[in-house]
């Protein structure tokens, strides 16, 4: 494995409070990041802004763990126990849902519904080594559009309450279909959101299922056997869901350099799966950011491909100007626009997927305006009138005003 520094430029614009939360997700941290971590407190910091910071990235048990092994004697009682009761109610919150995990991949394992899990718990236990350490909010399921009438008959028996038009349910490969079927338990509101290769639109092509269960892995945690998806088609979707929402939150970034410094990567096979799924520039972008935001070491033949494409590098410097608040990624449709058709392999692939995410409607559009299932198929033009109404048209950049999810 080999490290190379990329434009860093962006982190000269870092807050100490930015600059303490990055040192501390890192998957290893160095003698030097320890130091650096040490002298950011003995300089002083701000504490309600880290925990603020840590917070708004989904950072906040790798941040509090990073800083109680590395200066906690350094701290103020108070300070620590601000960055302590959050880090461990999101550690008892994630104890819950995967506790909820454990019963719902059992029924649907009794009702003989194969359903993936895909982040939650499991990418927790395989990125980070405990379903703690990464904060997850809801649980997520992968499975075929054909198994969603029989997934949600499940989810409805253990008090679950669909979030979409029951119609919906049985959509199939041609009916109107949800960007993800969503559920709520009517008792603890949990959340549960069930994935299709009809709802991941952000995939330029639909998932091929037998291609991806032939990969599929096998991983026990506390002495139950699940199947997810191999380390290789893991990073790929994450690198997806990624730029989906324009790598806005660290987490996001820190899964990918997670993995690929715990876990073996076949590297070959890693391209070769991101081509087939026409996003290999997607993967090179998140692999870029892990390996400049988090430092995590990256082989020569993903460094080469790198080097050999200047549009991967200057998205991922767009997209680390966010951080420190230099600039948004997302500010306004045209930026958005861009953003999409920069991130795919090819131009005309990059117009054809713009063009569907720009006219395919999704619930939030369903939401703005409700029409009679008559007139369900003008939803097509209320699609690009609502993303010009929120973001505008933004021909310029604009200093980041936060953190929000597409």
């Amino acid at each position: 494995m080999t490290k190379e520094k990329g434009s860093r430029n962006w982190t000269d614009a870092l807050r100490p409070e930015q600059e303490m939360i990055l040192l501390c997700a890192r998957a290893r941290t160095d003698s030097a990041a320890k130091d650096r971590i040490r002298a950011l407190v003995r300089g002083g910091l701000h504490w309600p802004d880290v925990v603020a910071n840590a917070m708004q990235h989904h950072l906040l048990p790798m941040v509090y763990d990073g800083i109680s092994a590395t200066a906690e004697d350094l701290i103020p009682p108070e300070s620590i126990l601000l960055l302590r009761e959050p880090a461990r109610a999101s550690a008892a919150y994630s104890l819950l849902l995967f506790r909820e995990f454990l019963c719902l991949y059992q029924l649907f394992e009794a009702a003989h519904v194969p359903v993936i899990p895909y982040k939650g718990p499991v990418l927790a236990w395989i990125g980070y080594g405990s379903v703690a350490r990464r904060d997850y909010l809801d649980l997520d399921f992968v499975l075929q559009q054909k198994y969603i009438p029989d997934a949600a008959a499940v989810l409805e028996s253990a008090g679950y309450l669909p979030q979409f038009d029951p119609g919906e349910s049985h959509a199939g490969q041609s009916g109107i279909a949800p960007g993800q079927y969503s559920f709520t338990s009517s008792v603890h509101q949990f959340q549960v959101e069930l994935h299709t290769e009809r709802t991941l639109r952000y995939f330029p092509a639909p998932l091929d299922f037998q291609d991806l269960e032939r990969r599929l892995i096998h991983v026990e945690i506390a002495g139950e056997c699940f199947r997810t998806f191999s380390i290789e088609d893991t990073l790929v979707m994450l690198c997806v869901h990624g730029a989906k929402h324009f790598w806005e939150r660290l987490s996001w970034v820190l899964d990918v350099a997670q993995l690929i410094t715990v876990q073996e990567v076949n590297w070959a096979l890693l391209l070769d799966v991101a081509k087939k799924m026409k996003s290999r520039r997607v993967l090179l972008l998140g692999l870029v950011l892990a390996h400049d935001v988090f430092e995590a070491p990256l082989p020569q033949i993903v460094l080469q491909e790198i080097r050999g494409n200047r549009g991967v590098r200057r998205l991922a410097e767009r997209v680390c100007q966010q951080y420190p608040g230099v600039s948004d990624p997302s500010a306004g449709v045209w930026l958005r626009a861009v953003f999409r058709i920069q991130s795919r392999d090819e131009i005309g692939q990059g117009l054809l997927h713009m063009m569907r995410l720009t006219m395919v409607p999704t619930e939030s559009d369903r939401q703005a305006v409700r029409l009679p299932r008559f007139l369900a198929p003008l939803y097509v033009f209320v699609r690009p009138w609502r993303l010009m109404r929120e973001y505008g048209l933004g021909l310029k950049r604009r200093l980041k005003a936060g953190v929000r999810r597409v």
